[in-house]
């Protein structure tokens, strides 16, 4: 055990409103006290293990966690900057210096490109936006969702949902929502790639799938002869951060002395959205969204993988319910916010296929988002993938469990055809059951583990854990 006193000291800093509570309430008897310092204990050992240098989550640069507090694999505690680690006004800039937007925090905590706005509009109603000094940016028409989209920014009179449902007809309410932008969901563990077996193949049927994530570093190794084809959203004006595409990528495609693809036999269709917010996280605009599910739309994947969680948005929710009916599936990750957290979005959609992540123990990712939402759970604890860097390490969050359950998918899909609805059948038939008996807000349906069938017990059963 390490020193009690370094654990409360740790326990202190990272906890001061529980402290303060033991210590107002009159809570510290012996045997609370005693499993207090236990837990504290546990956390100082979790964060100890991890003061190694760790990968930076957008460069992948090698950082000393002791020099740079940011860095730590306090990503097992904090996966991601968090938003409000974020200035409320940050200038975005391009690659020679020049402010390309500018991303401000908005409603709910959540951020958005500052005064912009989208709206779902044909070209005879463009007149509506008058009274409101807009000024419109783009119109784009948007043929595989069959959708024509208006970007534009107002004054700052008018910025917000409630003045501008003022000025709006009726009928265009419920097709209005702000340029919101979202986050990956995925956090970076720092321990050697070979400490852990990889994952295995889960089909081998050629099969089309698309992802929405970072950029891809095409040059690793990993994807030496793969079938990749890349669309880049974000054009050449900014250095697009490549390490969580990476990755992800690497889990569906990759090959290695360490990875194995989970479809060898896949055309991997990645669409590049994710601008560079600071040295530690990146952004998606929602408009960036639509370009990219409308592309993969139109080049008739059977899945798309989104490793990206924010807040609700009438344009995300009536964009996936376009992929949908197109027999689209769409898979995201739940989000690395908490199991108090609130839905995070896409994932939360009906329907969205909605991942949450486990460790090899079959244990909750312990920053994992909980809710009724979610549909099925999958190793994304320390798993061994791409780095951008050219090497390979093992990274954590729902964002890599994600990859797993949309290789899943598209391997049912495969199976004589089947449509999105029979595919959930079929998957709910290959799940092991953790948690509480049948669905629940932890594990969902359960697990999908490309090493285990539904026919094998499960070696644990844990509602709680890592």
């Amino acid at each position: 055990m390490k020193p009690v006193y370094l654990s409360c000291a740790l326990f202190v800093c990272l906890c001061p409103p529980v402290y303060a509570q033991l210590l107002d309430t009159q809570l510290l008897n012996s045997d609370v006290l005693d499993q207090t310092v236990r837990d504290i204990d546990d956390i100082a050992g979790q964060v100890s293990e991890q003061l190694e240098p760790v990968v930076n989550p957008v460069t992948d640069a090698v950082v000393d966690p002791l020099a740079d507090p940011l860095a730590k694999p306090v990503t097992e505690l904090l996966d991601a900057v968090p938003l409000d680690a974020l200035t409320d006004v940050l200038p975005i800039l391009t690659r020679t210096g020049e402010t390309a937007f500018v991303d401000v925090a908005v409603e709910n905590g959540w951020r958005a490109v500052e005064r912009e706005w989208l709206i779902m509009l044909d070209k005879t109603e463009l007149s509506v936006l008058r009274p409101l000094s807009a000024e419109i940016i783009e119109q784009t028409d948007f043929a595989g969702l069959d959708l024509v989209l208006v970007r534009f920014r107002v004054p700052v009179e008018w910025d917000s949902l409630a003045a501008l449902r003022q000025r709006l007809p009726m009928h265009l309410k419920d097709q209005l929502d702000r340029n919101h932008i979202y986050g990956a969901q995925a956090g970076n563990v720092s321990s050697p790639a070979d400490v852990v077996p990889s994952i295995a193949p889960v089909c081998n049927a050629p099969v089309k799938i698309g992802m929405i994530d970072t950029a891809i570093n095409t040059e690793h190794p990993a994807f030496a002869n793969n079938q990749i084809v890349v669309r880049d959203f974000l054009g050449e004006k900014f250095d697009a951060p490549r390490a969580h595409g990476t990755a992800v990528a690497g889990l569906l495609v990759g090959r290695g002395d360490t990875v194995q693809p989970l479809l060898p036999g896949a055309q991997l269709y990645a669409a590049s959205v994710f601008y560079p917010r600071n040295q530690y996280a990146q952004g998606a605009t929602m408009m960036d969204l639509v370009r990219a599910l409308n592309w993969l739309a139109s080049e008739n994947v059977s899945a798309i993988n989104m490793s990206l969680a924010g807040p609700d948005n009438k344009i995300l929710r009536s964009v996936i319910g376009r992929v949908v009916q197109q027999e689209i599936a769409v898979i995201a990750a739940a989000g690395n916010e908490g199991p108090a957290a609130p839905p995070m979005y896409p994932a939360a959609y009906e329907d969205v296929i909605a991942v949450t992540a486990v460790d090899r123990e079959q244990r909750i990712y312990r920053w994992a988002n909980r809710g009724d939402y979610i549909d099925f759970a999958a190793l994304g604890v320390s798993v061994n993938t791409a780095r951008s860097n050219g090497g390979f390490g093992r990274e954590s969050g729902t964002s890599i469990a994600a990859p797993i359950v949309s290789a899943f998918v598209v391997c049912e899909l495969a199976q004589q055809h089947k449509n999105l609805s029979s595919m959930i059948e079929g998957l709910a038939k290959k799940i092991i059951d953790l948690g509480e008996s049948g669905r629940d807000p932890v594990f969902g349906l359960g697990l999908l583990d490309v090493n285990r069938t539904a026919e094998l017990k499960p070696l644990k059963s844990h509602p709680e854990g890592n």
